[in-house]
């Protein structure tokens, strides 16, 4: 810059010189030029210098800022129709409703072999269930009902119940409900044999108008409830007396154990008692079938295995448990029950010295195609989920499986009053073993092909020169489709 400045100068002196010759005019000019060259010398040596960055402000130092929780996102809103199918509609507040029901389509053949009486055959196609329900849910309020014909009967109620959730764990129920056994508490639909066998039968803890209350854990369950009769059930009218038309009543403990082992196996132990009194109907019967609802084997008029209407009250301890391994899944329960026999001042036929009652069984199950059961957190197993059903270019879930059932009524004993032969029940209270053979074929969860074939040995003892022993072999299909 310095000498560009300087070079300008001198061009213009020498400019000047040309043009005037005046020598004071030249000593002005060199005046001024000395003075701008200072002026320059000045800026120049500024320019040198670095220049200091701006000062940056500190903030002022402050406590350090709390952790701030997170706002919760908004819950997900509902959708107006979701396919189960069959829609389940929710509106904005969250209140559900959905359809329900099922179809169970049964060939059935079953031959009774018996010892005294002429055999026995016989084969039906009839519709095990055809039911038809609802269901919903409204705040804490839930309900479920559903009801159908049987085996061609008329047209009865299963679950008819009324819920009342206290918090995510607890429930509090009313309706028409059971409270017991694994196999009792697993929907019909979901069960891996057609029927639930002897030990269902003999127990005899199926549905009863009750007030239960439920709690549920990450991995156990209570129950407990108060019990009556069945909601079919017609009023009580006095089974011996007239004017005692007293309904029966009851009361039902269970708590289930069902610890996750690991990713692949699930361990379920569990426990209940129940206590009953006939109040003023008929006595509690004992009897048993071999695996089939339309029981063949007595449409003769024969029966097979009952002790008859001779329980004035009982008291029934049962255990169970289970075990499913992937696609493994053993079970078994067992139950006492101790009979309070009715006087032989109520009946000469059916009273007698009190006696006691032992029936089990144990299953296994295994799926061909890798499915596991699905276990529900009260203690009951759920609905088969297909892994790889038909729409999606699979096979569906082929699963194998096989039963042991188990019954002792023989020490039910004689009353020493009336004869024998007049004892009704006494020369059929016996001991049952049976062996149940089962396929199950599911193209998608919802529907279901089954085939049982059942070999019973009834024992009974003999009495008045006769003894009814038999042989029963039942065959059954069945076609099941629910909603």
């Amino acid at each position: 810059m310095r000498m560009l400045f300087a070079t300008t100068a001198l061009v213009a002196v020498s400019a000047v010189g040309a043009a005037h010759a005046e020598d004071a005019d030249l000593a002005l000019l060199k005046a001024q030029i000395q003075a701008m060259q200072a002026r320059i010398d000045v800026l120049e040596r500024q320019a040198a210098v670095p220049t200091a960055p701006p000062a940056v402000v500190q903030p002022t130092a402050r406590p350090a800022a709390q952790p701030v929780a997170p706002t919760p996102a908004a819950p997900p809103k509902p959708e107006p129709m979701r396919w189960e199918n069959a829609p389940r509609f929710t509106d904005p507040s969250g209140a559900t409703f959905k359809l329900r029901g099922r179809i169970l389509l049964d060939a059935v053949d079953a031959t009774a072999r018996r010892d005294g009486l002429a055999d026995y055959h016989a084969r039906q196609f009839k519709a095990r269930q055809l039911f038809l329900g609802v269901e919903g849910q409204n705040g804490r309020w839930g309900y479920r009902l559903e009801g159908g014909a049987v085996s061609g009967g008329a047209w009865g109620w299963d679950d008819a119940i009324i819920d009342y959730r206290l918090d995510k764990q607890t429930s509090l129920l009313i309706g028409n409900q059971k409270a017991a056994s694994l196999e009792g508490l697993t929907s019909f639909k979901s069960m891996t044999f057609m029927e639930r066998g002897a030990f269902g039968d003999v127990i005899d803890a199926g549905y009863a108008l009750s007030l239960q209350a439920v709690r549920t854990g990450t991995n156990w369950s209570l129950w407990g409830a108060l019990q009556g009769d069945n909601i079919n059930r017609t009023d009580a009218v006095g089974g011996y007396d007239p004017n005692q038309a007293v309904e029966r009543l009851g009361a039902t403990v269970r708590a289930t154990w069902s610890p996750q082992l690991s990713p692949d196996d699930r361990l379920h132990l569990g426990a209940w008692v129940r206590r009953r009194d006939r109040g003023g109907e008929t006595g509690f019967t004992y009897s048993a079938a071999a695996n089939t609802a339309f029981r063949p084997q007595a449409s003769s008029g024969a029966t097979l295995f009952s002790t008859g209407a001779v329980g004035d009250g009982d008291t029934t301890v049962g255990l169970e448990a289970a075990w499913v391994h992937h696609a493994l899944s053993l079970q078994g329960e067992a139950a006492r029950i101790r009979v309070d026999r009715i006087g032989t001042d109520v009946s000469q036929a059916l009273g007698g010295p009190n006696f006691d009652i032992v029936t089990a069984y144990g299953s296994a199950s295994w799926f061909a195609t890798g499915e596991t059961r699905p276990y529900n957190p009260n203690g009951s197993f759920g609905r088969i989920r297909v892994a790889h059903p038909l729409d999606r270019g699979g096979f569906g879930a082929l699963e194998f499986a096989a039963r042991y059932d188990y019954a002792d009524f023989s020490d039910m004993g004689a009353n020493g009053v009336a004869a024998l032969s007049a004892q009704t029940g006494l020369a059929t209270a016996g001991t049952y073993r049976a062996v149940t053979l089962g396929a199950n074929w599911y193209p998608y969860a919802y529907v279901r092909l089954s085939g049982n074939l059942t070999r019973a040995r009834i024992d009974n003892r003999p009495v008045a020169g006769a003894q009814l022993d038999a042989d029963v072999t039942v065959a059954q299909a069945r076609l099941q489709l629910e909603f």
